[in-house]
């Protein structure tokens, strides 16, 4: 590594065949003897930072010939891994699914006496007074004695 403080000589023609190779900032860092931050810093230069661009672009365009050769020989496997792992190919995973939901709901069937007030509300009326009801009056308590 160069001692701290002097200024690294990094070959711009190398570092445009190493980009053109997909290396890291580590491996390039490794190949000139100088720190990652140097790299990293340097990036922030314009000339530098499209030296690197146009490298890696190279590389992509290489990559994409490969692929294209190996697909006419007949190695997809290579051709789908590097196109995923350099040229931001991914899969398309579908998920269908057909769901269908039926419910069934059962009210029980209640009589207004046996539930007072579900039919709404109840309002009370006058009937007639007549012999019939004092009859059908009588006639209701008589079966209700015999029950018992």
């Amino acid at each position: 590594m160069a001692q701290r403080g002097t200024t690294a000589r990094i070959d711009i023609g190398e570092l445009e065949k190493l980009c053109a190779m997909q290396a890291t900032d580590e491996e390039i860092a490794s190949w000139f003897n100088v720190s990652t931050r140097t790299i990293e810093r340097r990036r922030k230069v314009g000339k530098f930072a499209e030296v690197m661009e146009r490298g890696r672009a190279k590389g992509r365009l290489s990559i994409r010939r490969m692929q294209i050769k190996l697909l006419e020989s007949g190695n997809a496997t290579m051709a789908v891994w590097l196109g995923k792992q350099y040229l931001g190919q991914t899969d398309q995973v579908e998920h269908r699914a057909d769901i269908s939901l039926s419910a069934f709901v059962v009210i029980p069937r209640a009589s207004p006496i046996a539930a007072p007030g579900f039919l709404g509300p109840v309002e009370p009326r006058q009937v007639p007074a007549s012999e019939a009801n004092d009859m059908a009056l009588e006639c209701n308590t008589s079966n209700a004695a015999s029950e018992e």
